[in-house]
């Protein structure tokens, strides 16, 4: 298929987006057949996968099963004692070249698809990179503070932090204070340039710098 494999920050697997759809769509199939018993869905499992395989895809059009093995698997109104109109034997050789077929087919209708999402996508981005030994304020999700320690009221933005490495354009790793237990690593939308004032020799900035215990009280 062509695919390239990108490795995703911490805390941020958005990358892998054709597993989240699929983790999502699973979801939805599950809620539906547990019903009120939640805490039974590996029960229902096995119905979930079956009804995704034999489900179609938007983009391609064709279902999982189909894509993979040419047909999809049969159902009950297949195994009931009625005529299998249109159910032909295939041989190997023609079944190759169908499954070629609908394999180019799938790849064409998958490159279409991106194109088109990645246009609409890139129109609301601003795509912002930064270098080593750059200076940026860093913002802390809640999957970022330890347990029991994460407040609403908690300051959320630190720094200014240095920039180690630059691993992409989407990903750096940063020189965070000894205090925060965390990965080093973050995506670029929770950076902000931090530009220092040469003249006063302060940071343009509301973020907060301020180690644990202190305030703003004695400055």
């Amino acid at each position: 298929m062509g695919t390239k494999l990108n490795f995703s920050s911490a805390y941020h697997p958005q990358t892998d987006d054709q597993t989240e759809v699929v983790n999502r769509s699973l979801g939805n199939l599950l809620r539906s057949l547990a019903g009120n018993k939640p805490k039974q869905w590996d029960l229902a499992l096995s119905q979930a996968e079956f009804a995704y395989n034999r489900s179609k895809n938007r983009t391609t059009q064709l279902s999982p099963s189909e894509i993979v093995y040419g047909q999809n698997p049969s159902g009950v109104l297949d195994l009931a004692p009625i005529p299998r109109i249109g159910r032909l034997s295939i041989k190997a050789d023609e079944m190759i070249d169908y499954l070629r077929g609908v394999h180019d087919q799938v790849k064409k209708a998958i490159e279409d698809s991106n194109v088109k999402y990645k246009a609409q996508s890139d129109s609301h981005r601003r795509k912002v990179t930064f270098e080593v030994g750059d200076l940026v304020w860093v913002v802390l999700t809640r999957d970022r503070f330890p347990v029991g320690e994460y407040n609403k009221l908690r300051e959320r933005k630190i720094g200014p932090c240095e920039i180690l490495q630059k691993i992409n354009d989407n990903a750096y790793r940063l020189r965070l204070p000894s205090h925060l237990k965390t990965s080093d690593v973050f995506n670029v939308k929770h950076l902000t340039p931090c530009f220092v004032d040469a003249d006063k020799d302060n940071l343009n900035s509301r973020a907060s710098s301020f180690l644990p215990g202190e305030t703003d009280a004695g400055q």
